[in-house]
Protein backbone atom coordinates (compact mmCIF):
# COMPACT_ATOMS: atom_id res chain seq x y z
CA UNK A 1 0.00 0.00 0.00
CA UNK A 2 1.36 3.42 -0.95
CA UNK A 3 1.46 6.30 1.47
CA UNK A 4 0.98 9.77 0.03
CA UNK A 5 2.23 12.85 1.81
CA UNK A 6 -0.13 15.81 1.35
CA UNK A 7 1.27 18.62 -0.79
CA UNK A 8 1.16 21.12 2.10
CA UNK A 9 3.24 18.80 4.30
CA UNK A 10 5.81 18.32 1.54
CA UNK A 11 6.18 22.07 1.05
CA UNK A 12 6.42 22.61 4.80
CA UNK A 13 9.19 20.05 5.08
CA UNK A 14 10.93 21.57 2.07
CA UNK A 15 10.69 25.08 3.55
CA UNK A 16 12.22 23.92 6.82
CA UNK A 17 15.39 23.01 4.95
CA UNK A 18 15.20 25.71 2.28
CA UNK A 19 14.05 28.97 3.94
CA UNK A 20 14.02 31.07 0.75
CA UNK A 21 10.86 29.98 -1.03
CA UNK A 22 10.79 33.14 -3.13
CA UNK A 23 13.84 33.53 -5.36
CA UNK A 24 15.29 37.03 -5.63
CA UNK A 25 14.09 37.32 -9.23
CA UNK A 26 10.52 36.97 -7.92
CA UNK A 27 10.63 39.70 -5.27
CA UNK A 28 8.22 41.69 -7.47
CA UNK A 29 5.47 39.29 -6.33
CA UNK A 30 5.58 40.65 -2.77
CA UNK A 31 2.71 43.03 -2.08
CA UNK A 32 -1.03 43.38 -2.56
CA UNK A 33 -2.72 42.26 -5.80
CA UNK A 34 -6.32 43.07 -6.77
CA UNK A 35 -8.62 41.05 -8.99
CA UNK A 36 -8.90 43.24 -12.09
CA UNK A 37 -10.78 40.90 -14.43
CA UNK A 38 -12.91 37.84 -13.75
CA UNK A 39 -14.77 36.33 -16.73
CA UNK A 40 -17.15 34.60 -14.31
CA UNK A 41 -18.17 37.93 -12.74
CA UNK A 42 -16.78 37.23 -9.29
CA UNK A 43 -16.55 39.99 -6.71
CA UNK A 44 -13.27 41.84 -6.24
CA UNK A 45 -10.81 40.17 -3.93
CA UNK A 46 -7.19 40.74 -2.99
CA UNK A 47 -4.14 38.54 -2.59
CA UNK A 48 -1.29 39.73 -0.42
CA UNK A 49 2.04 37.97 -0.86
CA UNK A 50 4.46 38.42 2.06
CA UNK A 51 8.26 38.30 1.99
CA UNK A 52 8.28 35.24 4.28
CA UNK A 53 6.25 33.11 1.84
CA UNK A 54 2.83 33.62 3.46
CA UNK A 55 -0.18 34.67 1.38
CA UNK A 56 -3.49 36.16 2.51
CA UNK A 57 -6.64 36.14 0.38
CA UNK A 58 -9.19 38.79 1.32
CA UNK A 59 -12.63 38.95 -0.25
CA UNK A 60 -16.37 39.17 0.35
CA UNK A 61 -16.35 35.84 2.23
CA UNK A 62 -13.57 36.87 4.58
CA UNK A 63 -9.89 36.15 4.92
CA UNK A 64 -7.99 32.95 4.14
CA UNK A 65 -4.30 32.36 4.76
CA UNK A 66 -1.73 30.06 3.25
CA UNK A 67 1.71 30.03 1.68
CA UNK A 68 3.22 30.39 -1.76
CA UNK A 69 6.25 29.44 -3.80
CA UNK A 70 7.48 31.52 -6.74
CA UNK A 71 9.78 29.86 -9.28
CA UNK A 72 10.03 28.58 -12.85
CA UNK A 73 7.76 31.23 -14.36
CA UNK A 74 4.86 30.73 -12.00
CA UNK A 75 3.53 31.43 -8.53
CA UNK A 76 1.88 28.53 -6.69
CA UNK A 77 -0.24 29.30 -3.65
CA UNK A 78 -1.84 26.90 -1.21
CA UNK A 79 -4.80 28.21 0.77
CA UNK A 80 -6.54 26.09 3.41
CA UNK A 81 -10.32 26.40 3.34
CA UNK A 82 -12.46 24.25 5.64
CA UNK A 83 -9.52 21.91 6.32
CA UNK A 84 -8.92 21.35 2.60
CA UNK A 85 -5.98 22.63 0.59
CA UNK A 86 -6.78 24.72 -2.47
CA UNK A 87 -3.80 24.89 -4.83
CA UNK A 88 -3.67 27.91 -7.14
CA UNK A 89 -1.26 28.23 -10.08
CA UNK A 90 -0.63 31.75 -11.34
CA UNK A 91 1.31 32.72 -14.46
CA UNK A 92 2.75 36.18 -14.94
CA UNK A 93 3.14 38.35 -18.01
CA UNK A 94 6.58 39.40 -19.32
CA UNK A 95 6.71 42.71 -17.46
CA UNK A 96 5.46 41.17 -14.17
CA UNK A 97 2.46 43.50 -13.91
CA UNK A 98 -0.20 40.78 -14.00
CA UNK A 99 -0.83 37.44 -12.36
CA UNK A 100 -3.17 35.22 -14.38
CA UNK A 101 -5.10 32.16 -13.31
CA UNK A 102 -7.51 30.01 -15.31
CA UNK A 103 -10.89 29.81 -13.63
CA UNK A 104 -12.63 26.50 -13.20
CA UNK A 105 -15.99 27.71 -14.54
CA UNK A 106 -15.11 29.22 -17.91
CA UNK A 107 -11.55 28.16 -18.64
CA UNK A 108 -10.74 31.82 -19.35
CA UNK A 109 -8.02 33.62 -17.38
CA UNK A 110 -8.77 35.88 -14.45
CA UNK A 111 -6.27 38.71 -13.99
CA UNK A 112 -4.76 40.20 -10.84
CA UNK A 113 -2.84 43.48 -10.91
CA UNK A 114 -0.60 45.03 -8.26
CA UNK A 115 -2.67 47.27 -5.97
CA UNK A 116 0.23 49.03 -4.23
Amino acid sequence: MRTYIPFAVMVFLFSAYHPQLVADEYDWVVGKWQLAYDPDGGETDYLEFMENGDVISRGPQGEVTGFYVAAHGMVKAVLTINDKDLILSFFHNNDNTELRIVTSDSGIESVYRKAD
